[in-house]
């Protein structure tokens, strides 16, 4: 069975009004849906990260690796992906929004894989169906005064959620009287994790970390820049609260330098970003092999959000998954039927082929692509 077509289209929906967070105010949503047909007439779907470019990431999927992916054997996954990694990443390459491209070609793969045996991809990853237990994140906690954020994570709670993440990165003195406040209002049962978005100095998370840990929070996500690694490891090797990151790392060999130094205690890899499923499952088991969970990262869409379910349910390190909560959101809502659903705060895989998804290919042409970052 072999590869007929490799395709990108690029994605955005304008927004309006949506709450600021550590990474800017949000005017649009993008994805890059990459959709691969084999000569067989099977047809896969991945999801590649906008990477704030998203028209970019679909020209590099539609340029520079369809030609080399075209005419392959479609069930050879690791070969493809060694081969893109040869030709570019290696030397000369577009840099991080390669494996970004490449994870969208990546993922299609494995919904072709699953539909052309007629079973879920977590399955042919050895896994087995399971319900896995979601926090309320994505578009949404943002910086709201503290009485309006405390009634939006109400709101989640009231359907189930027994998790959710509060945005950080505003000012320490504005982050700590949110965390407090919501945390006073929900009490203990409500595991409370924050997400800096790499927005602290070295000083900012010093202050901040004394309120954090008497608020009890579950885990504390990307305080710093990527490449601050060596600052990750000085804060977990002196706070009880774990260190999560991995979103903006790729490939199994950056997360081996973050396992390696202790930087951080949860691994948090996004099949959209990080090299698609297969880097991600390689990520997990190397997580498990320093003793550490596995809670991937989604890029809020259907597509996307599916294959880290898939992942969870064949992880052996699996933590939990993140819910997308955005109030308006047609990329998670209306461009896949069959998408699995966040119920009582729970989330499960469909037994359906492949991703067990159906693209509705309107929406290409309903929200074509808007070129530039989606933060200003």
């Amino acid at each position: 069975m072999k590869i007929a077509e490799v395709k990108a289209f690029a994605l955005s929906f304008k927004l309006e009004n949506a709450p600021r967070r550590g990474t800017g105010q949000p005017i649009k949503k993008d994805m890059v849906v990459v959709r691969v047909r084999t000569t067989e007439g099977i047809t896969g779907y991945g999801e590649s990260h906008h990477a704030l470019a998203p028209t970019v990431v679909a020209d590099i999927v539609n340029h520079n690796l369809a030609p080399i992916v075209i005419g392959a054997d479609a069930m050879e996954v690791e070969d493809i992906w060694q081969k893109i990694y040869t030709k570019q990443a290696q030397t000369h390459g577009p840099g991080w929004s390669l494996y970004k491209a490449l994870s969208g070609v990546d993922m299609a793969l494995w919904d072709v894989r699953g539909k052309a045996l007629g079973q879920p991809v977590y399955r042919l990853l050895g896994g087995s169906r399971k319900k896995i237990r979601a926090y309320a994140g994505g578009v949404c906690l943002g910086f709201q005064p503290p009485s309006k954020l405390l009634e939006e994570a109400q709101g989640f709670v009231a359907k189930g959620y027994t998790a959710l993440k509060l945005r950080l990165g505003d000012s320490v003195e504005r982050d700590v009287e949110r965390v407090r406040f919501v945390r006073a209002a929900l009490g203990d049962k409500i595991d409370i994790m924050v997400d800096i978005n790499t927005r602290y100095s070295f000083l900012d998370l010093q202050r901040a970390l004394p309120a954090l840990e008497e608020c009890r929070v579950f885990w504390l996500e990307e305080p710093f820049t990527p490449d601050s690694v060596a600052d990750y490891t000085y804060f977990n090797q002196r706070t009880l609260i774990p260190l999560a990151g991995g979103e903006n790392h790729f490939t199994r060999f950056q997360a081996r330098e973050l396992l390696e130094t202790r930087a951080i205690d949860i691994i948090q890899p996004d099949p959209c970003k990080a090299g698609g499923i297969t880097e991600c499952k390689k990520i997990a088991d190397l997580a498990s092999a320093f003793k550490r969970p596995f809670a991937p990262h989604t890029g809020m869409s259907a597509i996307d959000g599916t294959a880290c379910v898939h992942l969870l349910c064949a992880a052996s390190n699996a933590l939990i998954y993140e819910g997308d909560c955005a109030a308006y959101n047609p990329f998670r809502d209306e461009l896949c039927r069959g998408a699995p659903q966040v119920v009582d705060g729970y989330i499960e895989p469909s037994d359906a082929p492949g991703l067990g998804l159906e693209i509705d290919e309107s929406l290409f042409t309903r929200f074509p692509g808007i070129p530039g970052p989606c933060y200003i």
